[in-house]
């Protein structure tokens, strides 16, 4: 993004220059709006026939807190530690404010479940030796089975027939339960067991000036947050995992497709901004916006310091037809790790693993930047857009970003491919990426999903200054004497 395309827009420069001046701050607590913002409380301890304006009078469900209404500047808070079944369906803003979603009291954050839990004898019936339905009937699709927290995953199967092994299971449209191939009842086999529902955790469609903060989301089907023509969002420090893999459409030579995006922009899209956000088993893409309709354009879209693993795409990209536009797009500062090593990799027609994937794009597309983000191990290409034109390539902005992929196609482009270890012949026929490495950025430990930089790093001091003062976890940057690649700060070490 230039320098005076971000200066133009004022939704960018608070993206970039967030802080306020103490002078700033007083004015806006002593402004009207602020003073008719409002202050809820959402807990399990909580009734919904109280005020909600207090701890003492929280509300308990997530019907009451849809129910609203709330006006901009008012700010919805459940309670740490507490967990919730369903859709979080949100109020919107306007220009002089948002309505915003977060927590209190101390703890994990407030969890968002978009499954139904089936852990009790009575919630399964026998059909047949080795196969069992659920007691119950459910409104959609189920696309994953979660085993005990996400030891295993159900193995989606399309007829009953292909029940064959512990753990596939099929969901019967005309019934409308799940069939599950187990040796006994299911609940003696595991210790908890989510059904993933075929819906968005959080629908936004249509709605804008949204705060999402400080909240998880987990064990939904479609989409984590499903977004399509809204403005003026902004998603922060939320975790997003086992989102994915419910029924999408059924092709005309019958295959049956799959989707699920933890974050997703779509159709017209733009003053966005998704940072220091925790994304891992995703079934597509941890981040993405797309479109497949004219004149839409998509703008103004910032995700940073977000830390994504396990997830098919961490990155997917691409806007259709040519009199649609996308602009000021920013991928900066996200650690990407392990792209296809996630649940549904092995249950897709279509493996792929990819961190930036970038589908057919034939719309106008300028300031797309892509800079200072750890790239690591993919299990098809760390960078993956054969479909784009050399000039288009030629637009994106990209640099000091550190690559790790010691196996296989690294770069996959139009007529041009690249394995690591052809990374300087890259940025050489490419002139990109001259402050770039292709190097392994030494995590603390991976099998743990310890993605902080050790000691040694290559990462360490190597990142272009974007005028971040802080990382992922609040740590100052810069600690060295430049920023380090990826989404932590690796702080000095004490003398």
């Amino acid at each position: 993004m230039s320098q005076k395309s971000r200066l133009q827009n004022p939704f960018i420069n608070r993206i970039y220059f967030h802080r306020l001046g103490p002078l700033c701050i007083v004015l806006f607590l002593l402004s009207p709006l602020a003073a008719r913002a409002k202050l809820y409380y959402v807990s399990n301890l909580g009734d919904d026939s109280g005020n909600g304006l207090s701890p003492e009078t929280a509300w308990k469900s997530l019907d009451r807190v849809n129910a609203g209404p709330f006006e901009p500047n008012d700010v919805i808070r459940f309670h740490r530690g507490d967990a919730w079944r369903g859709q979080l369906i949100p109020f919107g803003g306007n220009a002089a404010a948002h309505v915003t979603y977060g927590a209190y009291g101390a703890g994990q954050k407030p969890l968002l479940l978009g499954s139904i839990s089936a852990n009790k004898p009575q919630d399964w019936q026998q059909d047949q030796d080795n196969l069992w339905s659920t007691a119950s009937v459910f409104p959609a699709d189920i696309g994953n089975i979660i085993f005990n927290g996400g030891e295993s995953v159900g193995i989606k199967k399309w007829t009953q027939n292909d029940l064959t092994q512990p753990g596939d299971y099929w969901y019967d449209p005309e019934c409308r339960r799940v069939k599950l191939y187990c040796s006994k009842n299911p609940e003696l086999s595991y210790t908890s067991i989510e059904l993933a529902l075929n819906r968005h955790i959080i629908p936004v469609s249509g709605k804008s000036y949204i705060i999402f903060e400080d909240l998880a989301l987990r064990y939904g089907a479609a989409h984590g947050i499903g977004s399509s023509n809204t403005h003026h969002t902004m998603i922060r420090r939320c975790d997003l995992s086992y989102i994915g893999g419910g029924h999408q459409f059924t092709t005309e030579a019958g295959h049956p497709v799959r989707f699920g995006n933890a974050i997703e922009f779509w159709s017209n899209a733009h003053d966005h901004l998704v940072e220091q956000c925790r994304i891992w088993e995703i079934y597509d893409a941890a981040l993405t916006n797309q479109n497949n309709a004219p004149n839409v354009k998509q703008y103004n879209i910032a995700y940073r310091q977000n830390l994504i693993w396990n997830c098919e795409y961490s990155f997917e990209y691409w806007n259709r037809p040519e009199n649609s536009l996308t602009y000021n797009i920013l991928f900066e500062h996200n650690t990407c790790v392990n792209a296809g090593h996630g649940w549904g990799h092995h249950q897709r027609p279509d493996p792929s693993g990819r961190h930036l994937c970038f589908y057919s794009s034939p719309a106008v597309a300028h300031d797309i930047n892509l800079r200072n983000n750890i790239f690591f191990q993919a299990l098809g290409n760390a960078f993956y857009a054969p479909d784009w034109p050399a000039d288009s390539i030629n637009k994106l902005n990209m640099d000091h970003n550190c690559w790790y992929q010691p196996a296989g196609t690294m770069i996959l482009l139009k007529s041009q491919s690249f394995a690591m270890n052809e990374f300087a012949s890259y940025q050489a026929a490419l002139k990109k990426e001259p402050h770039s490495i292709a190097k392994d950025p030494l995590f603390m430990d991976i099998t743990r999903q310890d993605f902080h930089l050790n000691r040694q790093s290559p990462c360490i001091d190597a990142a272009a200054n974007t005028g971040q003062k802080t990382d992922l976890e609040g740590t100052a940057i810069p600690q060295g004497a430049a920023a380090d690649i990826g989404a932590y700060e690796t702080p000095q070490i004490l003398p």
